[in-house]
């Protein structure tokens, strides 16, 4: 968060389930320069890019991570629904073994769910950028 938007960036979290924020990075690059072993980078798929994985990898572990009014909206085959809110207590209903791609309805919720998955075991993790949407326009117009 920019200086001056930490009320902003907090708002932003407690809308997608992450209501206990206790504080921020004050120079976030800073400390990530500093603990360049910690810092992983996220892989973020194109819709194209996801059909293309789905069908490449047999048992490909899809994540919703949407709020279940957006899901009964329409939802891609096969994906779990569990509300980005909820994914830290629900954590054992997924397989961390097995690659695992996640998708909200735009993008910013299933970034901070990937990172989270990231950061209990979770090896091979994507997230899908645009979202549902993203992938809901490509098959629209296939």
């Amino acid at each position: 968060t920019e200086p001056g938007q930490e009320l902003e960036g907090k708002n932003r979290l407690a809308r997608i389930g992450f209501d206990r924020v206790i504080g921020y990075l004050d120079k976030p690059f800073e400390v990530m320069f500093e603990n360049r072993d910690d810092v992983a980078v996220a892989s973020r798929l194109t819709a194209k890019a996801f059909d293309e994985r789905v069908a490449q990898i047999a048992g490909l572990q899809i994540v919703d991570v949407r709020n279940p009014g957006e899901v009964a909206a329409g939802a891609i085959p096969n994906a779990i629904a569990i509300p980005v809110g909820q994914l830290p207590a629900r954590l054992d209903e997924l397989d961390p073994a097995k690659p695992t791609v996640v998708y909200c309805a735009g993008g910013y919720r299933s970034s901070v769910a990937a990172s989270l998955l990231r950061q209990n075991g979770f090896t091979d993790v994507s997230d899908i950028l645009g979202g549902y949407g993203a992938w809901d326009e490509t098959h629209q117009n296939a």
